[in-house]
């Protein structure tokens, strides 16, 4: 699966979740 996703789409989604995380923690979790 890695290899099938580009590089840009693995960063991207990095990105997503790290911004998610960060989102949800700053609410209060």
């Amino acid at each position: 699966l890695d290899v099938y996703w580009p590089e840009f789409r693995k960063i991207d989604l990095y990105r997503a979740i790290r911004v998610y995380q960060r989102r949800s923690r700053r609410y209060g979790g």
